[in-house]
């Protein structure tokens, strides 16, 4: 380029920051015309550095000798194959080149033309500025295609891009993979994973988690290289817009009750995409709603402003999202991020998880956690969980939902939990369903308390089931069905609730029903027991937590619905009824309950054993010291069978007073041995101060003592509660004859007492 003409260039085309409307106008016109347009990014190394060593005068002219070298080598270079548009100053010591190629120009031959310009520049910037060390002189240098899609955007994310170019070196391996990682993400290269959150009570779907991956064979396939070089690069805001609209495509696949997890950053929470984009309509068109989906408010960063930060969850709220706090007890802020942001879930991180089987702090701490998530009406996932160990004792402290490698790996699909995890999880039900009766309500089902409402079809309009309200005002719930089969559930205060809104009425009364219903209403079996279905309808969420609950048959017909009212009112009867019948001495359930609970075993034809206790020579004492220390006697033996059922048993394991000085205890051959001989060691010890009382009296006083006799019931063995009490007598006669306290039992029962005895 000739001196008139570069003195032209330089008044012409040299653009500062006020004039950049104009050089939009220039690239513009280029990309109308079919040419690439390429930014080339340039700035001395360190040029503060040299300011601190040479001083600020020597700084300012390394300046001006860089820019007036710039415009000759860069210049001569890049106009041989294309058109120099127009070079930008940025600040200080940057600038940008921005060519036309109207032939067009590969990646290659940007890279080479970068390394040829970066020669010349720093040959001539050494040469010139003689007065700076050569070493201290080094330029860096990248570049950046412009699509022309948004060309004021793209001239600052072009600067950024060429930035982190040229901050690795055209020439390195990192720079490579930078290249690599930038066309990845034009290129919108994202598969989703998805990862099962399953109930740990049945090991049905809740939902799954969607997890990004970059192309197989490459550095970004694993997320945390993904999101690595995302944050190196600052465009995690732009990966995360994308991994969102890649879970999305898959909403399809899901049913109305689950739901799909989905990241979310804190510094990328105001998503267009998701306020403002076409998800509403997406969701729509498959009949879900946004309760179907919940965003993981990840604990990657800290929050710094909780104020502005509540206001965007709010807005993701109004739209009917539902929200998770993720990693919570390993992030920044994780119980802050719980009071401020009030989740749907809060997600606890592999750290609290791992070995939890034998950590007694971890248990505890989690224990905490579950209690508090209770009370303030949110739910936990306990994530990472990797064994079998892991997940029983999960299940054990009440934790309702998890996710982890040992349920189900991320697959490309959504698939189910494994079989070996599912089995488990069954187990565990069927152990918790057949002897978990709490003393309180038993085994009471819902069937006594079941009534019938109102029902309609899905394709029933809006304004049908508004008249049916209207016209019955008593009815206060209709069911939803697809065939003969509930899909969900419309509350009058609910259905009032969308219609009296600004355009409910306009809006959604010509539409179907199943548009506004809630989608996974509480369904449960006619033989569920009450206490059961009472935590789990109290374990919903606030909205829902008052909904009527839907009764279906062994088929999953609808059979009628049951009120949370009347299953209060149900439990306060039933509490009152065994207050009545309990023994007032001992609080132990008294005769009615202890055939009642036999009679229940006999019917789910059980192996249990029976034990029947009766003290000997009660009645001398409680003559010969009053009726006072005879009631202490009652209730120190009910005390210590009571402790020994705690120690060696499990919740299943029942204590019965059947009136007077004879007890008995319902429990099966595992536990059997240890509390039978918990109970002969620690008898004498118990009543140690009536034997001293009798040796301060200087009289003979007989030994208190128990007979234990056992029954061993299975099934065909005993068809009625009185065969086994006939056979209980046989056995208790046996006991009576011999001295201490003993155990006779009808098959052999191995324990460490020298006085036990079987017949």
């Amino acid at each position: 380029m000739v001196p008139s003409l570069m003195n032209w260039f330089r008044r012409e085309r040299i653009y500062s920051s006020e004039k950049r409307y104009k050089l939009k106008k220039t690239i513009a016109q280029e990309k109308s015309r079919g040419a690439s347009v390429i930014m080339f990014y340039i700035d001395i190394v360190k040029l503060t550095e040299i300011e601190t060593r040479y001083g600020d005068h020597a700084a300012k002219r390394v300046l001006r000798i860089f820019e007036r070298t710039l415009f000759n080598e860069a210049l001569k270079l890049l106009e041989i194959k294309g058109k120099v548009l127009g070079i930008q100053r940025l600040w200080g010591d940057d600038f940008s080149i921005y060519v036309a190629f109207p032939r067009g120009v590969n990646e290659e031959e940007c890279r080479m033309l970068s390394i040829s310009i970066q020669d010349r520049v720093e040959f001539a910037l050494n040469e010139q500025a003689s007065f700076v060390n050569h070493e201290d002189l080094r330029v860096h240098i990248g570049f950046a295609e412009m699509p022309g899609h948004d060309i004021v955007k793209e001239m600052y994310t072009s600067v950024k891009h060429a930035g982190h170019m040229a901050k690795y070196g055209l020439t390195s391996e990192k720079y490579g993979q930078i290249t690599q990682y930038y066309r990845l993400l034009h290129g919108e290269e994202i598969t989703m994973h998805f990862m099962p959150i399953v109930s740990l009570r049945d090991g049905v779907p809740l939902g799954w988690e969607a997890l990004a991956r970059g192309p197989e064979q490459t550095p970004f396939h694993s997320p945390l290289s993904l999101f690595s070089f995302a944050e190196e690069t600052d465009t995690v805001f732009q990966l995360e817009h994308i991994c969102r609209k890649r879970a999305l495509e898959h909403l399809r696949y899901l049913k109305p009750s689950e739901k799909m997890f989905m990241n979310l950053d804190p510094r990328a929470i105001d998503d267009p995409f998701l306020l403002r984009g076409h998800v509403t309509k997406q969701l729509d068109d498959m009949q879900l709603n946004p309760h179907n989906i919940v965003l993981e408010i990840t604990e990657r960063h800290a929050i710094t402003n909780y104020a502005v930060f509540r206001k965007n969850i709010e807005e993701y709220r109004k739209k009917g999202y539902l929200i998770a706090v993720d990693d919570a007890g390993a992030g920044y802020s994780s119980l802050e991020s719980i009071t401020e942001i009030y989740p749907d879930f809060i997600k606890l991180d592999m750290s609290l998880i791992r070995n939890i089987n034998t950590d007694s702090i971890k248990q505890a701490l989690l224990e905490t956690f579950v209690q508090f998530a209770e009370k303030v009406k949110c739910k936990i996932i306990a994530e990472g969980i990797e064994t079998e160990r892991e997940l029983q004792t999960l299940i054990e402290l009440g934790v309702g939902y998890g996710q982890g490698y040992y349920l189900g790996k991320p697959a490309k699909g959504m698939t189910n939990i494994s079989g070996q995890a599912m089995n488990h999880i069954r187990m565990m039900d069927a152990k918790r369903k057949n002897h978990a009766r709490d003393q309180i309500v038993y085994s009471r089902d819902v069937s006594e308390i079941v009534t019938k409402t109102v029902y309609v079809e899905e394709h029933t309009k809006v304004k049908a089931v508004h008249q049916m309200f209207e016209q019955n005002r008593r009815i206060e719930s209709i069911v939803v069905l697809r065939g003969a089969k509930p899909v969900g559930l419309i509350m009058r205060f609910q259905l009032y609730q969308i219609l009296g809104g600004q355009y409910g009425i306009a809006l959604y009364y010509e539409r179907p029903i199943a548009q506004i219903m809630n989608h996974s209403p509480l369904i449960i079996q006619k033989d569920d027991l009450i206490d059961d279905v009472a935590k789990r309808a109290m374990a919903r969420d606030a909205f829902h937590l008052y909904d009527v609950l839907i009764v279906v048959d062994e088929n999953g017909e609808y059979s009628g619905i049951l009120s949370v009212q009347s299953l209060l009112d149900k439990m306060a009867s039933i509490k009152l009824e065994l207050a009545t019948f309990a023994n007032p001495l001992t609080g132990l359930p008294g005769n009615l309950m202890i055939e009642r609970e036999i009679l229940q075993r006999l019917q789910r034809e059980e192996e249990f054993l029976i034990v029947y206790c009766d003290l000997d020579r009660f009645k001398w004492f409680n003559d010969r010291y009053g009726f006072e220390a005879g009631d202490q006697i009652i209730e120190r033996t009910a005390a210590l069978l009571k402790a020994s059922v705690q120690l060696a048993g499990d919740t299943a394991d029942f204590v019965g007073h059947i009136g007077g000085d004879d007890f008995i205890i319902i429990t099966t051959m595992t536990h059997a041995s240890a509390m039978i001989s918990y109970i002969t060691e620690s008898f004498t010890a118990c009543f140690a101060d009536l034997n001293q009382k009798g040796e301060e009296e200087k009289q003979q006083t007989p030994v208190l003592s128990m007979s234990m006799a056992g029954v061993y019931a299975f099934p065909t063995r005993f068809t009625s509660v009185e065969e086994i009490s006939i056979q209980a007598a046989k056995i208790k006669k046996l006991a009576k004859e011999q001295e201490g306290t003993v155990f006779v039992c009808d098959i052999p029962v191995t324990t460490s007492s020298t006085v036990s005895h079987w017949t």
